[in-house]
């Protein structure tokens, strides 16, 4: 079963649950030296966010809306101030910036993709469908004290 990864998270989400199917798919963020603990950093009131590993130092982009997603994909609708800087979260119960972090992806699956890409624009191939994701949730849970903020992130894409 092809679930929709989006292909900038392909290597670090590894998919948790038995609920995942090609409409959605949820799962936790590892780093490629393994470590699953991140500081989190975000711009454009979350509509940019990257992680930055605690161990190894290696920057991950999690969520762009100016190039993810339907709208930033499929429509190339990028209106974000790329000159704002990007702010370091930290846990609101204790303080701390260290987090695990559990991404869900939902899509309108690769039919829809199909039918309504592929069918008029020949820039696009079927591989694509991952990328045209409709919504992007990010869950974070603080390393130190185990705070979860559900939903940390929820953001609609078309």
């Amino acid at each position: 079963m092809e679930l929709p990864v989006p292909t900038h998270l392909k290597d670090i989400f590894f998919p948790v649950g038995n609920d995942n199917n090609e409409f959605e798919v949820t799962g936790e963020i590892k780093c490629s030296c393994g470590n699953e603990y991140f500081e989190i950093w975000e711009s454009n009131e979350q509509l940019m966010v990257k992680i930055l590993c605690k161990q190894c130092k290696k920057e991950y982009v999690i969520f762009d809306s100016g190039k993810h997603g339907w709208n930033g994909f499929v429509c190339g609708d990028d209106f974000l101030n790329r000159e704002l800087p990007y702010n370091k979260y930290h846990c609101s119960n204790c303080k701390e910036d260290c987090f695990k972090v559990l991404v869900h992806i939902s899509s309108q699956g690769k039919e829809d993709f199909i039918d309504e890409c592929l069918s008029t624009d020949d820039s696009f191939s079927v591989e694509d469908w991952v990328d045209a994701f409709e919504w992007i949730s990010i869950s974070l849970t603080c390393e130190n004290c185990g705070e979860l903020s559900k939903e940390w992130l929820d953001a609609e894409t078309m």
